[in-house]
Parts: structure tokens; C-alpha cells; sequence
């Protein structure tokens, strides 16, 4: 009888043990804000993946990419994997631009576009990006928290921009940068919009965007003729050229 008895209550134990505590299994949240919430109390950042039931590429990803237990450790080691559907959160398709999928978007924890992947990625390819990516990311929730208290504070948006570049995020970096430019701050003092147009400059460089960092580097040498970087422009616009 206590045989028995015991074998039940393995039974019970083993059938009600959700398939997430697996060893290998992915913790996938289907709602941002408590995904959101919960990685910033740990300031991960988070990858949101983009899918549906009738999406082919998606069924791919699922069975050879993120059953692979390197994808699987490095999510669970240093990401909040959150799952978004296509076609029930379009909310969430429109703000992150979304057109296709599979599309992967790496973000800090509040949210904030890091770098992005459309399409099938490799497990290899996929776990290189993972740990390529801080694990930490307090400076970027920082300067976040203050943004969204006010999306436009200049010093956020212009420290963001440099702390994304400095990570190797030159595309989300742009935006940034961007923005800081459209502010008074920059368009009434010349010295932080010469700042901003080489951080911009260097990121199109760094992308391998020659048409638009020749661009800038040459709007840069209009604009501030008597700079002290002005050689430098004209090394980096000549830099830019041979990448057109």
C-alpha cells in the first residue's frame, strides 16, 4: 500500500510540474509590462520574439533553435524571453515596427530597442548574438527611467546615444542621436550638435553606410570649418566614400 501510495504521489509531482522548470526549457513571458517589471528588478534585457500559430519560419525556430540547450542557457542566464503573437498584440507589431515573421528584438528592460533580427536564425548564430549582448543593463535602464519620466531630456537622449555606440549598438545608437539632435539643446550650441553629427557620423562608418556617413561628414566640414577636428572629417568622409 505505501508502495503505491508513493508511486501516486511521484505521479502527482511529475504531472503537475510545469514544463518550464525543465532543466532546458525557456521561460517565455506572453505579457511585456510583467516582463518588463520583472527584468528590471534584475536589469536583464529582454528578447521579444515575434511569431504565430501559421508562421512556418516560426515552427523552424522552435524545434531546431530554441531546443538547442546553448540558446536555451543563454536565454535563461541572461535575457527575459518574452513571446509577442503577431496577430492578437498588434498594439506591440505597430510599436516596434514589426512586418514580418519570425522578427527578434533585443531590448534593455524597459522595453527600448537594442538591436533586432528578422527571420530564421541559427542556434550558433542566435547564442553569439545572446552572449555578445551585456548582461547588465543598469546604465541603459537608468537613462531610460529618467526618459520616460521625460522623452525629452537632451542629456538622456545624447547619453543614451553614446552608451549604445559604446556597446556596439550603432543603429539604435542613430536613433538616439537623432532625437538629441532635434532638440533646442543642440540646434542652439554648436559644440554639442558637432558632437552629436560625428557620433552619428562614426555609427554610419562603423554599419558600413558609406552614402550616409559621407554625408555627415561633409555637413560637418560645412558647418564647422574652423574646428579642431576638422582633419579627422576629412580622413572619415574619405573613409565614408570608399564604402560607396
Amino acid at each position: 500500500m505505501w508502495k503505491r501510495i508513493a508511486y501516486r504521489a511521484l505521479l502527482f509531482l511529475v504531472c503537475s510540474t510545469p514544463a518550464l522548470a525543465q532543466d532546458n526549457a525557456i521561460q517565455w513571458y506572453k505579457d511585456l509590462p510583467q516582463a518588463s517589471a520583472f527584468a528590471r528588478k534584475s536589469d536583464k534585457p529582454m528578447m521579444l520574439e515575434f511569431w504565430a500559430d501559421w508562421c512556418a519560419p516560426c515552427k523552424v525556430m522552435e524545434t531546431e533553435v530554441y531546443s538547442d540547450p546553448r540558446v536555451a542557457t543563454a536565454l535563461r542566464d541572461k535575457m527575459v524571453a518574452v513571446r509577442i503573437h503577431f496577430d492578437l498584440q498588434k498594439d506591440l507589431v505597430r510599436q516596434y515596427n514589426v512586418e514580418a515573421i519570425p522578427n527578434i528584438v533585443f531590448t534593455d528592460s524597459w522595453g527600448t530597442e537594442l538591436v533586432r533580427h528578422r527571420g530564421v536564425i541559427e542556434a550558433d548564430d542566435l547564442a553569439a548574438v545572446i552572449d555578445a549582448l551585456p548582461s547588465n543593463v543598469s546604465e541603459f535602464n537608468r537613462l531610460d527611467n529618467i526618459l520616460h519620466e521625460d522623452k525629452n531630456n537632451f542629456a538622456a537622449l545624447r547619453d543614451m546615444a553614446s552608451k549604445l555606440r559604446s556597446a556596439g549598438l550603432y543603429q539604435s545608437s542613430n536613433d538616439f542621436y537623432r532625437k538629441a539632435g532635434n532638440r533646442n539643446e543642440a540646434k542652439k550650441d554648436p559644440v554639442q550638435r558637432e558632437a552629436i553629427l560625428l557620433g552619428l557620423g562614426l555609427n554610419f562608418l562603423d554599419l558600413h553606410e558609406g552614402k550616409e556617413a559621407a554625408a555627415i561628414f561633409e555637413r560637418c566640414l560645412k558647418e564647422f570649418p574652423k574646428s579642431e577636428n576638422r582633419e579627422r572629417y576629412t580622413a572619415e568622409l574619405a573613409r565614408a566614400r570608399q564604402l560607396q
